[in-house]
């Protein structure tokens, strides 16, 4: 949760400029976050755009019942986004962030996208492409292996644009936004589509690739890399907004 919710903070700041290029303060009707989280970003949402009746779903049920409490403006709802538990043609927006690659079987979950946006309706898909990351080899080893571990695809936005197409999609606007840890770990830097973390934020958002089983060897090398040379890196998060 903390991690979750660090992410997603940050995460705004590139989100913010890009909701406005794409004048998200006009759509209007039914929204939902799909996969929502800890419903931080759902909340922002809400603020960014009130004229929109927003639902959130996720697939863990302590996750939906502190956003509950939390966030009580927003529909919750425990639901899995590759069945998602609304009725055909009900959202005119769906949002859907850093999902893709924690799931198996993500075309399941873009055909339930189609089936529950309304025609001419939007959908804005963001996420990292792990195939995206620069830095030293070690660095490279352990974003390759833990991609091997992983039970998802951590390379599925390569994919995505083919899939939506396929469906019926149209794509509206792409920005993809670089992450690098150049910055001050006291404040980030937004450069827009680049935000500048500083070198212990972004250890802290690349360390979870260390907890899985088999990953402890190449794990230490990383972090002793890390630390000692002050490794650089940047990652792009691919964001996406479709059109059915």
């Amino acid at each position: 949760m903390p991690r979750l919710s660090a992410q997603a903070n940050l995460f705004r700041l590139l989100l913010d400029p890009f909701l406005d290029s794409v004048h998200f303060s006009e759509e209007k009707g039914k929204a939902l976050d799909a996969g929502a989280g800890p419903g931080i970003l759902a909340s922002f949402l809400l603020k960014k755009n009130p004229n929109l009746h927003w639902s959130a779903c996720d697939i863990s049920e302590e996750m939906v019942q502190y956003c509950k409490l939390s966030y009580p403006k927003i529909d919750w709802k425990v639901s899995d986004v590759r069945a998602l538990d609304y009725p055909d043609n009900t959202f005119d927006f769906i949002f859907n962030s850093m999902v893709l690659i924690h799931i198996k079987d993500p075309e399941k979950a873009l055909k339930e996208f189609y089936r529950v946006l309304k025609p001419g309706g939007k959908i804005l898909i963001t996420c990292p492409n792990d195939k995206t990351f620069t830095g030293p080899p070690v660095l490279q080893e352990m974003v390759a292996k833990h991609a091997q571990i992983h039970p998802a695809d951590r390379y599925v936005m390569e994919r995505v644009p083919s899939l939506m197409k396929d469906l019926g999609f149209t794509l509206d606007a792409r920005t993809d936004f670089i992450a690098t840890n150049e910055g001050n770990d006291d404040k980030p830097q937004l450069v827009y589509p680049t935000i500048h973390l500083g070198m212990m934020t972004g250890w802290s958002m690349m360390s979870f690739m260390g907890h899985p089983e088999g990953m402890a060897d190449v794990y230490s090398r990383c972090q002793s890399e890390y630390m000692s040379n002050r490794v650089r890196f940047t990652l792009k998060i691919e964001t996406h907004l479709y059109r059915k």
